[in-house]
């Protein structure tokens, strides 16, 4: 496998990496054991796609131009910035950091990315993945990844079992499932 990941100091990288491989003895059926930096089916990890998405709703770079510094296409810049965008609710994301550490200030500077369009409503999900991130660290989550899109993504994933696709049903992520339990301890 050669999925693309941020290294430390936020560069991407296109890391060459094995994977080890199981078998269910029950079902028969064979499985990649994924370390926990690693999202299911994607190539470019949720760091990388986090970043690419910040650089075209909330900085000046075309999807090209982001595009082009983690070595995709164009076009899937512009379906990751959809796919953030439709990913939920910033108001219930943030319904959920507030659950989660109601002492944390959240919701402040969402305001900030105003309109309508696509790109201000993935700048409003970006910015409330962050501060559900946050809320999730600080709370004593243990959390691989570094964007708010990563760690709350990889929370659903390693405590609920949840992945979500770009592709496939459901589109849309589900933080209110946390609001019937708390989520397991790190």
């Amino acid at each position: 496998m050669n999925p693309v990941i941020a290294d430390p100091s936020g560069t991407a990288a296109r890391a060459e990496q094995w994977l080890a491989r199981a078998k269910c003895s029950a079902c028969k059926r064979s499985f990649t054991c994924l370390p926990e930096v690693l999202y299911p089916r994607r190539q470019y990890q949720l760091d990388v796609v986090a970043e690419v998405v910040a650089e075209v709703s909330l900085g000046d770079s075309s999807a090209a131009a982001a595009a082009r510094e983690v070595g995709a296409s164009p076009t899937s810049a512009r379906r990751w910035v959809n796919w953030v965008a439709g990913l939920g609710s910033p108001s219930e994301l943030l319904r959920v950091a507030a659950w989660i550490d109601p002492a944390a200030p959240v919701g402040i500077g969402l305001s900030r990315h105003a309109g309508d369009g696509v790109c201000a409503r993935a700048a409003r999900v970006l910015d409330a993945l962050e501060q559900l991130g946050a809320a999730l660290g600080r709370r004593g989550v243990a959390l691989a990844m570094r964007s708010g899109l990563g760690r709350v993504l990889g929370w659903q994933r390693s405590y609920f079992g949840d992945v979500v696709s770009l592709v496939s049903e459901p589109k849309v992520l589900s933080p209110a499932m946390a609001l019937g339990g708390a989520p397991r301890g790190p």
